[in-house]
């Protein structure tokens, strides 16, 4: 039996780790469901990106709504409004998904990273109305399971 040397094998497991976690690591497109967001229910606008904590496989859909109304009520409806928009997207109804909600327009900002500085507390009481864990106080963390019910009960 002849074997193969080491440097054959490393070399092999090595290529094909990369090319596996190359194929994950691709961004799936969230233009679409961007576009979606932005005309639901008390929602201006949105910007939506993935991230991939821990790993490439570990897939979780960011999601900036913006809202004319920053009350808690205001609040409740853009994330009732965005719900049916996630669970029915190919992307979100598979993977965690993270809202944070930005009080103005979508236009009043040049990019994420200058939206993020204005977000809004997200108090209990939302959450309580939402149906769903207190995760905030910056953002709603929603499992796929929970965007449904939202959704359901939209």
């Amino acid at each position: 039996m002849k074997r193969m040397p080491v440097r054959t094998v490393l070399a092999a497991t090595l290529a094909i780790g990369a090319l596996a976690l190359g194929g994950c690591a691709a961004d799936p497109d969230v233009a679409g469901l961007e576009a979606g967001l932005s005309g639901a229910e008390g929602v201006n606008g949105a910007m939506v990106y993935t991230t991939h904590s821990g790993a490439p496989w570990n897939t979780q859909v960011q999601v900036l709504l913006f809202v004319d109304d920053p009350s808690d009520e205001g609040l409740v409806t853009a994330v009732r409004g965005a719900a049916p928009v996630l669970a029915e997207d190919p992307v979100a109804s598979r993977h965690e998904v993270t809202i944070r909600l930005i009080d103005g327009e979508r236009s009043d900002y040049p990019d994420r990273f200058a939206a993020s500085a204005d977000e809004i507390t997200v108090l209990p009481s939302v959450f309580d109305a939402l149906g769903v864990p207190d995760t905030g106080p910056y953002s709603l963390t929603l499992q796929p399971d929970e965007v449904r019910a939202i959704a359901e009960g939209a």
